[in-house]
């Protein structure tokens, strides 16, 4: 067996492999493995061992159960990923929200409150968090479910590429049956170690994003400096709340390109020409946003360090003397510098992966 043999007999084996159940894959691999090195004794090339099993989609259904279903085989697996991904995202946010603003509404004054006043004060927090939590993660569920059965029954393709006229250079699975006939030029190549984006650190920065974009629309104020002078607490929030209507719908905006390029990363699944397009395009619009929230806009509270250093007074220690020297200019060329760095290092992370392991690039 070719060089080239192997890599087209391992492309057909991960087609067929990856539309069946995890514990399925590896005894299907072999079989398959086997399959082929048998029939290509029979045939003369590779293609006409391939050809003759036929679109890999087609095949995978040899061994999946026929059955009714609400979620079929072909989007049972990217359903539940995403199930979870929606669940742990709509969770996590609404659980801190609601806890927060329980324990507001719970505890009637903010100091000098005795240990009933406050045991009730978090019995009610967690009251609110557990109910708030149930209806929007039955919601959550209730949604994407109802999406995929409508994907389900109107056979909507997951394949991320467009259907086109195929050539040799061209290797992809969008096969629909309709148009052009399967031939084992149709696939894609198994994708490159390196080029394999894991779906953790897409799924940590999903969540990461959801919950400080709740955080900012629902409880800004949270961001904020707690200074207690004896009974008394005093609250002075980082951001100018007074502005906050005209900041957050950029604010957010930035937020939800970088939450649309980190959903591109984790449906895509490795590095290609999508998801290189997608790190440049988002990150660049990322750095104009964030300037014109931190360079045009009244972001931060004027009135910030002039209220720390009142409520302070003469007495500042470690941390507080830090705050006491808080200076608006300084901080926002200091995120600026690091929005820049991260942003310049991931496009050149999915620049350089790209076109070095990308798929898109290698060819029979």
């Amino acid at each position: 067996m070719t060089p080239k043999d192997r890599e087209l007999m391992e492309r057909y084996i991960y087609q067929v492999t990856r539309r069946l159940p995890r514990d399925q894959r590896n005894e299907v691999g072999l079989e398959l493995q086997e399959l082929i090195g048998d029939m290509l004794e029979e045939a003369e090339t590779m293609e006409d061992v391939l050809t003759k099993l036929g679109n890999p989609a087609e095949f995978a259904k040899k061994y999946q159960e026929p059955t009714h279903y609400l979620i079929g085989p072909e989007y049972y697996d990217t359903y539940l990923w995403f199930v979870k991904i929606v669940l742990i995202c709509t969770l996590v946010p609404v659980l801190a929200v609601s806890v927060i603003e329980g324990l507001r509404e719970g505890l009637p004054v903010p100091a000098g409150i005795g240990v009933e006043a406050m045991a009730t004060g978090v019995i009610y927090g967690i009251t609110k968090a557990i109910g708030n939590s149930i209806i929007s993660c039955v919601g959550a569920f209730g949604g994407v479910t109802l999406v995929f059965a409508i994907m389900e029954r109107q056979k909507v393709k997951l394949d991320l590429k467009k259907e086109k006229e195929w050539s040799v250079g061209d290797l992809g699975d969008n096969f629909t049956g309709k148009k052009n006939v399967w031939t084992p030029r149709y696939l894609s190549p198994v994708p490159h170690k390196k080029a394999v984006i894991s779906r953790g650190d897409s799924i940590v920065g999903i969540i990461f994003i959801v919950i400080f974009c709740v955080l900012l629309i629902f409880v800004p104020n949270i961001f904020s400096a707690v200074i207690r002078n004896g009974e008394a607490v005093s609250v002075i929030p980082v951001f100018n709340l007074e502005r906050w209507n005209i900041i957050l719908p950029v604010f957010a905006l930035s937020l939800l390109i970088g939450l649309a390029d980190e959903v591109v990363r984790l449906i895509a699944g490795c590095y290609c020409k999508m998801v290189m397009i997608s790190s440049i395009v988002t990150g660049i619009i990322q750095l104009i946003l964030s300037i014109i929230v931190l360079k045009v806009f009244p972001f931060w509270n004027p009135d910030f360090a002039a209220e720390i250093k009142i409520q302070l007074g003469e007495q500042l220690d470690g941390v507080e003397r830090f705050i006491s020297k808080w200076d608006e200019t300084i901080v926002t060329n200091v995120i600026l510098a690091i929005i820049f760095i991260a942003t310049l290092l991931e496009i050149g992370t999915a620049v350089y992966k790209t076109l070095r392991y990308g798929v898109e690039k290698k060819d029979l």
